[in-house]
């Protein structure tokens, strides 16, 4: 298996790269998949594919799936490329872990701060 597109050893730097944006794929990997991937991970969410009304329809109809049957993938027809093992409702396993911090320690937010948030 391969890693997430912003993936580093580096937390941080993992989110620096998801900022940035800038993807870099390995040279096998297919055009259409690269062109679908782009698009859904665009960071101006204005641009990205799938955001809009009907977004999902906008998403089925580019190159990657166009030997899709969306009917037969709706009636079961199709079989999954994978089939995760979920032991139970809140199962994780199949996600990658991270290290977790200590809300305790984390600083508090200046009062000003705080009343940006006073709406939501």
């Amino acid at each position: 298996l391969g890693y997430p597109p912003f993936y580093d050893n580096d937390q941080f730097v993992t989110y620096q790269k998801i900022l940035s944006g800038k993807i870099t794929f390995p040279r096998h990997f297919d055009h259409a998949a690269k062109q679908l991937l782009r698009k859904l991970l665009n960071i101006d969410q204005a641009q990205r594919i799938g955001s809009a009304k009907n977004g999902g329809d906008e998403i089925k109809r580019e190159q990657w799936f166009v030997v899709i049957s969306w009917t037969d993938v709706i009636q079961r027809k199709v079989e999954p490329p994978i089939k995760p093992i979920v032991t139970s409702p809140g199962d994780a396993t199949n996600f990658d872990a991270y290290d977790e911090c200590d809300m305790k320690q984390m600083p508090q937010a200046a009062r000003y701060e705080v009343q940006l948030f006073k709406d939501f």
